[in-house]
């Protein structure tokens, strides 16, 4: 379901380790070979679990000389959300390895949270038709991963990458437990003197820039307190700084400011180094945005959705509730730029989000939160910005079509399926540029595959229609 990906980039750097004595527990390396770690979502059809976050309290690789001890390679718990992992990947932390031979990783898991919608029959306390957020139990908190790639051999002046897969769709158990399905998606190995190579892309870092430098700022990502040191290149992408009052053009490294909450793409090369490929302006220090996930639209001045993301923490609310938004008179609608470049590219297609017709079911919009209310449990939060965000929609492909760079996605999750009108199928629009991940034959949907899209959600008319760069494929998951 929901893929999991260290993505959470854990990097490791391994070196020469020597221990003695009899304690067997996880040991940390401060000097070793750079590694990378990290995590995604699987994304199963027909399951509607809209908001998944656990954290993982431990990751250790255990050397294939069962004498030795386990080395670890995270140094402290971080917390996932896997909801919004179908398409990106998440960074968990840096570490270093000793150079050895592994034959297994461990994974620790700890406290999880779950919102679902359930279109079915009662599940447990969770009613017919209704949202419920969950505190689900662990029925078994550790999983150890030793099929292939390993064993593994970490040389000496090497760096290493693992990507993790979590199925959420295999982890939730009928009775809403959770029994972590991971696998190892790929593993990237190479030469330390290879600095410019890519290990892994690391997609919607969301944070409050605590500091800035020559070519670099600092971020600091509120859900589990890590600290970022992002550097900024010629290539750098700035985008929607026009809001936070910037004048330049092109946008660039000046738009920034300390306290400014964006949303980073980078990319990662294994030894600690972030670069950012796009910069885009979420809200400026004084402000507060929650994105969410629309779960109804239940009148021109009011949605339902389950929030995800909330920068920084707003009081009364919190990731993984459902909320009521109510659409002041005077409320902005706004098109993210992140999946479709600076010009947002609809003047061809004549695609609007202009108004609260132009909501559905399944978008993810971020709001600029004002007056709160919350009665007998229910949070309502009036709002004078909606801003339609990328979202992440998993099915299969049912057709594709002639010459015209679109292709139907029909085997929806029940949060469409079930929806008031149903939505069965939606036509996805692929832009240049694609991106396809974990494709064999790159660029190749076929009927029948099962993919994840991430791009803008329109309620098009007949059929809603989803404007993408980005596809994953799931046939081997």
């Amino acid at each position: 379901m929901k893929r999991m990906l260290f993505p959470a980039a854990v990097l490791v750097t391994v070196g020469l380790l020597f221990a003695c004595g009899g304690s067997m527990s996880p040991i940390h390396v401060t000097n070793g070979i750079p590694m990378s770690v990290t995590i995604g979502d699987t994304p199963p059809p027909g399951v509607a679990v809209l908001f998944f976050e656990a954290s993982i309290t431990g990751a250790s690789l255990q050397p294939s000389d069962p004498k030795k001890p386990a080395v670890s390679v995270l140094m402290n718990p971080v917390e996932v959300e896997f909801g919004h992992l179908q398409t990106d990947t998440a960074f968990l932390s840096l570490a270093k390895v000793t150079p050895d031979t592994y034959s297994s990783l461990t994974l620790t898991f700890g406290n999880a949270e779950m919102t679902i919608v359930n279109r079915g029959a009662m599940i447990g306390s969770c009613a017919q038709n209704s949202v419920c957020q969950l505190t689900p139990s662990f029925s078994t908190s550790m999983v150890a991963l030793s099929g292939m790639p390993f064993p593994i051999t970490i040389d000496m002046n090497s760096v290493v990458g693992i990507k993790l897969d979590l199925n959420v769709n295999s982890s939730v158990q009928n009775d809403l437990s959770i029994n972590p399905s991971v696998t190892i998606a790929h593993l990237r190995q190479r030469q330390d003197s290879d600095k410019d190579q890519e290990m892994e892309q690391l997609d919607e870092l969301d944070g409050q820039i605590t500091a800035l430098g020559t070519n670099q700022f600092t971020l600091v990502d509120r859900r589990n307190g890590q600290s970022f040191t992002v550097n900024v290149g010629s290539n750098t992408v700035f985008e929607d700084f026009d809001r936070a009052g910037c004048m330049a053009s092109p946008q660039d490294s000046t738009c920034l400011n300390k306290d400014q909450i964006v949303e980073v793409k980078l990319s990662e090369n294994g030894m600690g180094t972030m670069l950012a490929t796009r910069v885009e302006f979420i809200e400026n220090a004084s402000q507060e945005a929650i994105k969410g996930t629309v779960t109804s639209v239940d009148s021109s001045t009011q949605f339902h959705m389950v929030v995800f993301r909330e920068e920084p923490s707003v009081n009364g609310i919190s990731e993984g509730a459902p909320v009521a938004v109510t659409i002041a008179p005077n409320a902005v609608f706004q098109i993210g730029r992140e999946e479709v470049g600076e010009d947002g590219g609809f003047s061809m297609f004549g695609f609007s989000f202009a108004s609260s017709a132009d909501l559905m079911v399944g978008q993810d919009v971020q709001v600029r939160p004002g007056m709160l209310n919350s009665s007998n449990g229910a949070v309502t939060v009036t709002t004078d910005l909606v801003r339609l965000w990328p979202s992440q929609i998993s099915g299969q492909v049912a057709s594709i079509g002639a010459g015209n760079g679109t292709f139907s996605l029909s085997g929806l999750s029940p949060l469409f399926t079930g929806a008031t009108p149903p939505v069965n199928t939606i036509t996805v629009l692929t832009l240049s540029n694609m991106d396809f991940e974990d494709f064999p034959n790159q660029g190749q949907v076929a009927v029948g595959n099962t993919v994840s899209v991430k791009g803008l959600l329109f309620n098009t008319s007949t059929t809603p229609t989803l404007v993408t760069r980005t596809i994953a494929d799931h046939q081997s998951d």
